[in-house]
């Protein structure tokens, strides 16, 4: 029990120092946002133009680049606020698990909780881009439409975004907001396309990329895209029915040693407590969820049906 109470000991420091961090933060963010608003509120002077930046600071700019996105897939755009208080109330229930279960069960839930928000952000971010996906066909559908009519391509784009469903306008907002702002076309959906990592619009920044160093009919590209969409959509529903065994087989292997683990808690608390007493049962329970979240991995690398 030495080592876990210097592990607890150092982990505990480690949160404390975090959360310092992140309220520091957030105190620096919430001063350049006040900055931001009066400076925008000083009547302009004479002399030559000052241009203005297109919007203040965002509060997602503080998280790596790949969290940023994973946040952005979800819909969630949490401030250093809502990072401070999910730090705290995180470290607050490894406190009470300590003083419930011990140095072990501290450690266990500070491993697993980020473990289980990732899973959540990874699961509601997936849902919401297959959503998206689905939606993209009668998007690029208006975008044609309106091409044929004899509108611009930022034009098209700006109109179809308006008329489309609610995650598809949320998804493309930040990209509808640089268009207008002056940005290529071309340049803000290959943006879009690799921050949302989307196939149907990784064909549509190819597309208009394309069309705009070769020339061309748009409309015609944009109808070839979209029946190309549709064959694919029709091969994945396919795959998906074909592989429905093996990824039921693989949710109950998952599954499984998490039952067994739980009945045989239930069912034989003495030897159960081995594995919470001895050192030996500290290192068995580590090596088993390690070799858990290993297998799982691989499985979900082997039941992704992507085509």
């Amino acid at each position: 029990m030495n080592f876990l109470s210097v592990v607890l000991g150092v982990l505990c420091l480690l949160g404390a120092i975090g959360l310092l961090v992140l309220f520091w933060m957030a105190r620096v963010r919430s001063m350049e946002l006040k900055r931001f608003s009066a400076w925008l509120a000083l009547e302009p002077e004479e002399g030559p133009a000052v241009i203005a930046p297109a919007q203040p600071p965002a509060p997602m700019d503080i998280f790596p680049d790949a969290l940023e996105r994973k946040l952005r897939k979800a819909g969630w755009a949490p401030g250093t606020r809502h990072l401070a208080i999910a730090a705290v109330a995180w470290l607050l229930a490894a406190i009470v698990a300590a003083v419930a279960g011990g140095a072990l069960a501290f450690f266990m839930t500070l491993a697993t909780a980020p473990l289980l928000g990732w899973v959540v952000l990874e699961f509601r971010g997936q849902r919401r881009m297959r959503q998206m996906s689905d939606d993209m066909l009668g998007f690029l559908e208006r975008v044609r439409q309106l091409l044929s009519v004899g509108n611009s391509l930022s034009v098209a784009l700006a109109r179809a975004t308006e008329n489309s469903p609610r995650i598809v306008k949320e998804s493309l907002a930040s990209t509808m907001r640089r268009i207008s702002n002056g940005t290529g076309v071309a340049e803000s959906l290959e943006r879009c396309a690799a921050e949302l990592d989307i196939y149907e619009l990784h064909l549509l920044a190819t597309a208009a990329r394309t069309n705009l160093r070769f020339g061309g009919s748009m409309t015609q590209i944009l109808r070839n895209i979209i029946e190309n969409i549709r064959k694919r959509s029709s091969i994945e529903r396919e795959l998906r029915a074909d592989t429905t065994q093996i990824r039921s087989s693989a949710w109950v292997l998952a599954a499984l040693p998490l039952l067994v683990a739980t009945l045989v808690t239930l069912t034989n608390k003495d030897y159960a407590h081995w594995f919470v007493a001895t050192q030996t049962g500290h290192k068995m329970i580590a090596y088993a969820i390690i070799s858990q979240a290993i297998g799982a991995w691989l499985m979900r690398l082997i039941t992704r049906t992507r085509y």
